[in-house]
């Protein structure tokens, strides 16, 4: 207990806490005494420097001061001014104005509070931060250039803002040198709100909202910069020049970079090439420039219209980065590329790839479009053209940089789409063609191919990349009107073009799937001016179909420079100049098939020489060569055996055949060749309903010279038939007039010919031969063979004239059968050589015949002369003597047949005759000779009149067909004699004093005759 007590009474020799207490107390004492102190002091300070420098920023002499920095550059006025701490200060009425040596400026604002630094001010900056303006009101007018008279801004200067203390007239002055006293000024963190107008250039409207930023403006150089931008701003009204104000809402929120730029330097959007923006954005549009600088490759997509702006942009010193998604809604919207023109409403998109920044799209999309086809060279007389109309048009471009890996150093727009690959895809949807003539830019001018009109309907689709450039377009129409040469239809049509050309050292154009079909075509004369055929023609015009696919092939187009892209070449041609450009210049081989409800396209592309026509259907198997957009030599269209009909001048053959069409030389106007090869054939006349020639079998070749309007001019014909039958000879009755007293009665024949025709001219000969052909002449009947030997020398096959001299015509073992003498033996033979003769194959035919002719004896004449026997006596001689010589003259034209001349003569005796036959008469005048007795017999229709007296002069003065006949065929037979005076006038080459007409030459005489030989 005691230690406890003791442990209890212990105390500490002095008391710690209170010492703490007491110092605590002295410190804090002192303290509040400093602070005291101090907040009397700041006090003292502050109320020195609100009253002092207030009072100065609100004395002229202060904006004086600081006006005499840089007069020529800046100027400065406020309304009040204050400042709470030092370096800040407030100002309300603010207005500033300026210029440098390339425009003025003026910067007014309702309020407006900076920070200063001081230590850049003593460097000759002003450098400012925390800069607060709220109710801007911005302006710049660029300073016209003095070397140029003609500025591109003079016709807005108009428009221009008029700057405060500026002369409007100051000329711009190049940018002085650094002097190191230059005002540079530059704001950190500028804040800007409330109700802004701005009036820069003609450019000239109301932008409420915020704006945050750093700037930096060189007042020397005029440069200015923008870091760390940010906007929430929307557009109330802007007006261009002496526009309408636009007064659409328009919002713009995001961020923005500027380098170092002259502002006057820049035109329109070009801040888009160097500013660094991400921004969303909703405003009007008046049109669609920023693209083209945004989008590398866009220069020949030309794009305009006015609408609605929405979307996200993000960029990079012009380059469009990841995130960038923009539409433009366009209600007028129009799209230009090369001379191709479309207008109308719809969307424009732009968006670069989410999945790569490398890349972007272009999309347009219209509603309602009008597509439309400028003018080219020569064109002015019909300037734009409509292409078609409709709805859904689109556009696609597909940009990429060429190389990811790199980085671009390129530092204009124009070298950046340098180093970018361009795609773009053209879809046009069924659109509806009021007029088809304007797609003639398919087809090559070379071509004498015209589309003249009809409606129709269009879907195409274009693309063109890096590596290919393609074109598929369908063109239907159901009343298509084409002209080819002279000829016109008026058809269904379908055109399927499929072209491809691949980036190739050598570009090939591939034309694989192309397919025309032309359906219910009605041919027509593009001179008629209408879809009808002329003549005979129009009767026989049926509507035919035809298709062609080109199953493969390809054509080689002309290689650019060594180092030049094909593809970008070729498509700027294909929009200049149309498809039909490219197929003009293409070289190669192509293969298709041509299916043909009517083969006589081919006769009309040979311009119907010699009347041709070539009839049937079939498919064709083309090889076609190409150079320069023509067929070159070697083409060839091979028609496989079909029935076919082909027709020549009168004359038709239908049977079983092929056909090939070759192209001997090319060109412009390419010599052609048809081949065709019948057999089994029918042949007949156009005119005939029946063939009456059958069997045949003809090589007809058609050979052209050159195409074209001329095309029959230069063709020649040649006709090889290797033989034919004929039914019944009766059918050439049809070729005789009416009258003519000779017909044949029937017999077969064979037949076979070798032509050469031309428009004007013929050559060749034709064989007929027959072993029992029935001829009948006058009151006899002949039965036996005949042979024809046509020689062809020359004619007008088109007139179906021809020089027939030397041909020949044999009688052989013929029997002889009448009601006045019959003989049963086939032993009685004849020839005809014939001599300066001309035919004119027509019904009836026209002939004018010279001939030297041989007979055996008179035994198929006798019933002209049969009552004469007796009377006198020599006449029975004439009737039994043989081997008899003479000539023929005969003319048939105009149906009737003229004996101008004809004789039979021997030593002993000698028959003369004239004569006309024609559906009016039957007249003729025979001179009988017996040695050295004459005598003449007049047939007149059914009476004969026989006359010794004066025989020779009544026969020399007769005409067919104008002697008066009566004045001889009234004498008795009866005390008819001759006197050996009479007798003696009556020489064996009397008959050469006979008129022969207008035939070319006389008659040979009996000492000139080769038949009139002692020796018969």
């Amino acid at each position: 207990m005691a230690r406890v007590n003791d442990r209890s009474s212990y105390r500490l020799p002095f008391r710690p806490a209170s010492s703490l207490q007491r110092g605590l107390n002295v410190f804090s004492t002192r303290t509040t005494r400093w602070l005291r102190r101090s907040a009397l002091a700041f006090g003292i300070l502050a109320a020195l420097y609100w009253s002092g420098v207030n009072l100065a920023l609100n004395l002229p002499l202060t904006r004086d001061a600081l006006n005499r920095m840089q007069p020529e550059q800046f100027a400065v006025d406020w309304t009040r001014a204050w400042s709470w701490y030092p370096l800040r200060v407030a100002i309300s009425g603010l207005a500033a104005d300026g210029q440098t040596p390339s425009e003025q400026w003026q910067l007014d604002a309702g309020r407006a509070a900076v920070s200063l630094s001081l230590l850049p001010l003593l460097r000759g900056e002003l450098r400012v931060h925390d800069l607060d303006l709220e109710h801007i009101d911005l302006r710049l007018r660029p300073r016209p250039r003095p070397d140029s008279a003609d500025d591109a801004s003079d016709a807005l200067r108009a428009f221009f803002p008029v700057i405060r203390n500026r002369d409007p007239d100051a000329v711009a002055e190049p940018a002085p040198e650094p002097t190191g006293t230059d005002l540079v000024l530059e704001i950190d963190d500028v804040h800007i709100r409330g109700e802004h107008a701005f009036w820069v250039s003609h450019l000239r409207g109301w932008l409420p909202g915020e704006v945050r930023g750093s700037v930096r403006m060189d007042t020397a150089s005029s440069e200015l910069a923008l870091a760390d931008g940010a906007l929430d701003l929307s557009l109330k009204s802007l007006r261009v020049g002496d526009r309408t104000p636009v007064r659409e809402a328009a919002a713009l929120k995001g961020t923005v970079a500027i380098p170092p730029v002259r502002l006057s330097t820049l035109e329109g959007l070009d801040f888009l090439r160097i500013a660094t923006v991400d921004a969303e954005i909703d405003l009007p549009v008046d049109n669609l420039d920023f693209l083209a600088l945004v989008v590398p490759g866009l220069e020949p997509l030309e794009l305009e219209g006015q609408g609605r702006l929405q979307g996200r942009i993000r960029l990079d010193q012009g380059e469009a980065l990841r995130g960038t998604d923009l539409l433009v809604e366009a209600n007028a919207l129009a799209m230009t590329l090369g001379r191709f023109h479309f207008a109308g409403d719809g969307l424009v998109e732009l968006q670069v790839d989410p999945q790569n920044e490398a890349a972007a799209d272009l999309n347009v999309t219209f509603d309602r479009v009008v597509g439309e086809l400028a003018a080219g060279g020569g064109e002015a007389a019909n300037p734009t053209a409509t292409l078609f109309s409709g709805y859904g048009l689109t556009a696609a471009l597909h940009v990429s940089e060429a190389d990811p890996s790199t980085t671009s150093t390129a530092t204009e727009i124009e070298a950046l789409a340098e180093e970018v690959e361009v795609g773009f895809r053209l879809e046009v949807p069924g659109m509806r063609v009021a007029d088809l003539s304007v797609y003639n830019r398919l087809l090559p001018a070379t071509w004498d191919l015209t589309l003249l009109g009809g409606s129709g309907l269009l879907h195409a689709l274009f693309e063109v990349t890096p590596e290919r450039l393609s074109l598929e377009l369908d063109l239907a129409s159901d009343e298509a009107d084409l002209r080819y040469a002279d000829y016109r239809a008026t058809t269904d049509m379908l055109l399927e073009l499929r072209a491809r050309v691949d980036a190739v050292d050598t570009p090939t154009l591939h034309l694989e799937g192309t397919r025309l079909r032309l359906s219910d075509a009605q041919l027509g004369d593009a001179q008629l001016g209408d879809t009808r055929l002329s003549g005979a023609e129009s009767a026989a015009a049926e509507p035919w179909e035809a298709e062609l696919a080109i199953s493969g092939g390809t054509l080689s187009l002309p290689t650019p420079g060594a180092d030049a892209d094909p593809i970008p070449r070729l498509a700027n041609q294909l929009a200049e100049e149309g498809f039909g450009s490219l197929l003009a210049s293409g070289d190669g081989e192509l293969a298709a098939a041509l299916k043909v409800s009517e083969l006589d396209w081919i006769a009309a592309l040979l311009n119907r020489p010699l009347g041709l026509t070539l009839d049937g259907a079939a498919e064709i198997d083309a090889a076609l060569r190409m150079e320069q957009g023509l067929l070159a030599t070697g083409s060839r269209l091979a028609i496989p055996p079909v029935p076919l009909s082909l027709a020549l001048l009168e004359h038709r053959i239908d049977g079983r055949g092929e056909a090939a069409l070759q192209v001997e030389r090319g060109g412009p106007n390419p010599n052609v060749r048809l081949r065709v090869e019948l057999d089994e054939g029918r042949m007949r006349r156009r005119d005939e309903a029946e063939p009456s020639i059958g069997g045949a079998r003809l090589d007809a070749v058609v050979a052209v010279g050159a195409l074209g309007a001329k095309a029959a001019e230069s063709a020649r014909v040649d006709l090889v038939l290797h033989g034919a039958e004929v039914k019944d000879m009766a059918v050439y009755n049809a070729y005789l007039p009416e009258d003519a007293p000779i017909s044949l009665l029937g017999g077969a024949a064979r037949l076979m010919a070798d032509l050469e025709l031309s428009e004007d001219s013929a050559e060749g000969n034709l064989l007929l031969t027959t072993e029992d052909i029935s001829i009948a002449l006058d009151e006899q009947q002949v039965i036996g063979a005949l042979q024809l030997d046509v020689l062809v020398r020359d004619g007008a096959p088109n007139a179906m004239r021809f020089d027939i001299t030397g041909s020949s015509l044999r009688f052989d073992e013929f029997r002889v059968i009448g009601a006045a003498a019959s003989d049963q033996r086939a032993q009685w033979h004849a020839r005809l050589q014939l001599e300066e003769t001309e035919i004119v194959w027509d019904k009836p035919v026209e002939l004018r015949m010279k001939a030297d002719v041989t007979v055996q004896d008179t035994r198929p004449f006798v019933a002209l002369i049969d009552n004469l026997r007796g009377k006198p006596s020599w006449i029975d001689e004439l009737l039994s003597v043989e081997d008899l010589a003479g000539h023929l003259q005969i003319q048939i034209a105009d149906d009737q047949v003229v004996i101008e001349d004809a004789l039979l003569s021997s030593p002993e005796i000698g028959v003369h005759a004239k004569g006309l036959a024609s559906a009016d008469t039957r007249e003729a005048m025979l001179l009988l000779r017996w040695h050295n007795l004459s005598g003449a017999v007049a047939l007149h229709e059914d009476e004969k009149a026989f006359r010794l007296v004066n025989a020779v002069d009544q026969f020399e003065a007769y005409r067919p067909g104008k002697t008066p006949f009566g004045s001889v065929a009234a004498q008795r037979l009866d005390g008819a004699t001759t006197t050996a005076s009479e007798a003696q006038r009556a020489p064996r080459g009397a008959e050469t004093a006979l008129d022969l007409g207008s035939l070319d030459q006389p008659a040979p005489t009996e000492a000139d005759n080769p038949f009139l030989n002692e020796d018969l």
